[in-house]
């Protein structure tokens, strides 16, 4: 191996080959689309856009006395993402999760709300 690197077995190995092809495609990703931080700042707009939205929803729908009212309270919302699904069904739109299989998404946002969850308990029972 490289760098006199031995790995024992050969579930190590795969282990070690799983982590170079994500750090890699992690890399692409950064060279070819965008850095981490544009990444993480677009995560952080579609997320105040999502929140400010679903606010206006949810008021709007919370006050609706009639049918009409409640169909005139989702029309922000729809002209906000509204377009989004049927660029998806078109295919015009690939979100990355649709490329993974959907329960690695689903059982890496458990993991990792978990994994953060703990981290802020500890720290909690700390002070």
């Amino acid at each position: 191996m490289e760098n006199n690197i031995k790995l024992g077995s050969a579930e190590e190995q795969q282990i070690a080959q799983q982590k170079n092809a994500k750090m890699t495609l992690r890399n692409e990703i950064n060279y070819y689309v965008a850095d981490t931080d544009s990444l993480v700042g677009t995560a952080s707009d579609l997320a105040h856009l999502l929140l400010t939205e679903l606010s206006g929803f949810v008021n709007k729908l919370s006050e609706a006395n009639s049918l009409a009212e409640m169909r005139a309270s989702t029309e922000s919302l729809k002209n906000a993402i509204g377009a989004v699904e049927n660029k998806v069904a078109s295919a015009e739109v690939v979100f990355p999760y649709q490329a993974k299989l959907p329960l690695s998404v689903i059982d890496e946002v458990v993991q990792r709300a978990n994994g953060v969850s703990q981290l802020i308990n500890k720290q909690n029972n700390q002070s």
